[in-house]
């Protein structure tokens, strides 16, 4: 059985809707995610739990769970695992690629013709830009056995790119110069629909690449709204081009395809913009497909979360897992899901600092949050400004909602963590934090 796991990061649900209608396979039109950004909504699909039970979200970002992944379960039962990510927030770090027999980050993915040799995803994140990194890597290649010309080759095509994340050009390449076998579990994270929206340049309608800081929308420097959505339509329209071709050649070499987006994105709802903030619908209310010879053209409108996605390749794959979640071409249960908010990143009080922000609208609102979505398809959840909220009135049977959510909150179990602090952060990870508008 070939699995592969499609991540279409910050892809929303209403431009998926306007710009995918060409996916087929069972559609979940009520599909939400357990948070609101990515390092979160990965240990929730690598685990099936929520993040604050493995103790993995922006306060702690190591993957050092104890417990087995869903990559390491499949690669204990004979699977090939690999993941293909353009995305280095889910590369590295450390502990997240446990369990993936091949683990390729962005600078990694684009298939060059000549093995490089140079692992410069690790070298990018380590090192500081400029002229130092690249004399680095010629040290590093003449010191050790690396193949010097395709490690120079690749440092060089990795210099000319505007980005640093890997395109979903670059990734369609590398799985269509990849030779799948039997028994393979495929997890590939596409950045295009990410910050700074910049796609090729016959999709662009704005000429330079469009970065919406975190911080910068709670101090107003956000700026010329209209441009800053035009720019992300734009990086859906070749997302969704380019996936269309992706995920043809996927399903001729996948029993089953699995699409979502890990998270949405925010464009001016609420006075906010990017996904670093809050529990809203437009974060966490999120596509998801799943497509194979055997699964029905439909659409699915009971409540899901990405929790399921865990559990579904488990049961595909027939590999034994604990879950939280629910085989979602099986039998989904009518229950309560929950949605966390773990409060902001640790560089971001730097960054509240040099806009002008007190510490004390920090802690305010670093504080942790919480939402959930009912059976029928009810959401609510915690602000720091609004206190609770919903988008529509409380179903028959919850009279008090936010007694209801503190109830569903206490009975998850939580993982003392020592969080970590933006000590942590090497220096090209803090570049590359920057540009993706994290810091």
């Amino acid at each position: 059985m070939n699995v592969a796991l499609v991540v279409l990061d910050t892809l929303r649900y209403d431009t998926f809707e306007a710009e995918f209608d060409w996916l087929g396979g069972r559609r979940f039109s009520a599909a939400y995610a357990p948070s609101h950004w990515t390092i979160p909504v990965h240990a929730s699909l690598y685990t099936g739990r929520y993040a604050s039970e493995v103790g993995v979200h922006g306060k702690s970002r190591t993957f050092d769970w104890e417990g087995t992944t869903l990559a390491e379960a499949l690669a204990d039962a004979g699977y090939s695992t690999r993941l293909f990510s353009a995305n280095g927030q889910i590369y590295r770090w450390d502990g997240w690629t446990r369990g993936f027999t091949e683990a390729l980050g962005p600078a990694s993915v684009p298939p060059l013709g000549q093995e490089h040799g140079l692992d410069w995803d690790r070298l990018l994140h380590r090192t500081a830009g400029g002229y130092r990194r690249y004399l680095r890597a010629l040290w590093e290649c003449l010191a050790g056995e690396y193949d010097t010309v395709g490690s120079l080759r690749r440092g060089y095509y990795l210099r000319q790119k505007p980005l640093w994340t890997a395109t979903a050009d670059e990734v369609r390449d590398r799985i269509q110069a990849t030779s799948f076998g039997d028994d393979e579990f495929l997890v590939v994270n596409l950045m295009d629909a990410h910050a700074p929206y910049y796609p090729p340049a016959a999709y662009r309608t704005v000429d330079d690449p469009v970065r919406v800081l975190d911080t910068d929308v709670f101090s107003g420097a956000v700026g010329d709204p209209e441009r800053i959505e035009r720019a992300y339509h734009d990086a859906v329209r070749y997302l969704s081009d380019t996936y269309r071709t992706i995920h043809a050649d996927l399903v001729e070499a996948f029993d089953y395809v699995i699409t979502l987006s890990d998270h949405g994105e925010l464009l001016g709802e609420h006075g906010l913009w990017n996904h670093g903030y809050g529990l809203f619908p437009e974060l966490t209310h999120v596509p998801l497909v799943v497509d194979g010879e055997d699964v029905p053209e439909e659409v699915v409108d009971r409540p899901v979360s990405l929790l399921d996605v865990h559990r579904t390749v488990a049961g595909l794959t027939g590999v034994d897992v604990e879950s939280r979640g629910q085989h979602l071409l099986d039998g989904i249960e009518p229950i309560d899901r929950l949605t966390e908010y773990h409060g902001l990143l640790p560089w971001h009080r730097e960054r509240f600092r040099e806009n002008g922000m007190s510490g004390a609208e920090y802690d305010r609102l670093n504080e942790p949050l919480a939402g959930f979505v009912a059976p029928t398809g009810y959401y609510g959840y915690e602000t720091h400004d609004d206190g609770f909220r919903s988008v529509e009135a409380a179903p028959e049977g919850i009279d008090d909602p936010e007694a209801h959510l503190a109830e569903a909150v206490a009975e998850v179990p939580l993982r003392s963590i020592e969080g970590e602090d933006d000590t942590d952060v090497p220096p090209g990870v803090r570049e590359r934090l920057e540009d993706l508008g994290y810091a």
